[in-house]
């Protein structure tokens, strides 16, 4: 199984677009576009990896959120049409992040799902109920999408997971699927601390309890993102490893070699990972290159 693992895509598209769309809180969201954002985050970075994921013929992705920038329909479509490509629900996982619920309305009227239910495994009609966690099985792999996007007032981009998922988690991460199959649990808020003024502002709020169930459960990997600065890092727990891997930013071009454009893709054989290669945008050569 070779697991390819995207994020923070914040892909926008203004075509069309109103500037009424803008009294809410996108207009925090657009003055951050003119200074930054809309020079960074580059869609046809976005196709050149669509480009490269197929040439690897990877066994499925995992989206792990913000997929585009202020919840447009736009965004939406363009985002959905380039991952189609790569095929349908047996190809593609996502999960939202908080850019995904940028306005409340966004999140309200379940947009995200709406427009990527063909990757989940549930109909259009199943969006009507919470489907968070969900489950999909590939192969011997068990993917775990979690909800850890949540309304804030800007300039905050905290998440947490809700009671209700916690339970739910619970219950899927100990059922007896998930103890015969690789468990992989998709998320998008960063699980390893950072700065206070950072965890604040945009941490996952109940991070431990999320850890409880990752150690408890012994989740093999666990895949987010919301940080654009990749990482690698393991936890031990009774003998067992768990991998939790941040992919950074799939999209973005800056000169800092940490925070280039990267993605992921996790070689998993006989229920181990056996190795992580990390493919990274070469601004020059317009192609993702092993790192």
């Amino acid at each position: 199984m070779r697991l390819a693992h995207v994020s923070d895509l914040h892909l926008l598209d203004l075509e069309g677009v109103s500037w009424k769309r803008f009294l809410n809180r996108r207009v925090f969201g657009g003055a951050n576009l003119l200074f930054r954002r809309a020079r960074e985050y580059r869609p046809e970075v976005v196709e050149v990896m669509v480009d490269d994921l197929l040439k690897e013929e990877v066994d499925h992705v995992a989206v792990s959120g913000d997929l585009t920038n202020l919840a447009l329909e736009g965004e939406f479509d363009r985002v959905f049409h380039l991952f189609k490509l790569l095929g349908g629900r047996d190809k593609v996982s996502v999960v939202p992040g908080n850019h995904d619920y940028y306005t409340f309305a966004a999140a309200e009227s379940r947009k995200f799902e709406k427009y990527f239910y063909p990757f989940f495994d549930v109909g259009f009609s199943d969006l009507d109920v919470d489907i968070y966690p969900y489950q999909k099985r590939v192969g011997d792999l068990l993917i775990v999408g979690v909800n850890s996007a949540t309304r804030t007032l800007p300039p905050m981009s905290y998440g947490t997971v809700g009671d209700r998922q916690l339970n739910l988690l619970d219950k899927v991460l100990g059922s007896a699927q998930a103890r015969s199959c690789f468990t992989c649990l998709l998320m998008h808020h960063a699980l390893h601390r950072r700065d206070r003024l950072t965890e604040t502002m945009s941490g996952l709020l109940n991070r431990d309890r999320v850890l409880d169930l990752v150690d408890k459960h012994r989740v093999d990997l666990v895949l987010y993102g919301h940080d654009h600065r990749g990482r690698v890092w393991k936890r031990e727990q009774q003998g067992h490893t768990t991998y939790l891997v941040c992919c950074g930013s799939s999209s973005r071009v800056v000169p800092d070699p940490a925070r280039v454009a990267r993605y992921r893709i996790i070689h998993i054989e006989e229920g181990r990972i056996r190795r992580i290669d990390t493919k990274v945008y070469d601004p020059i050569a317009r192609r993702f290159m092993l790192e």
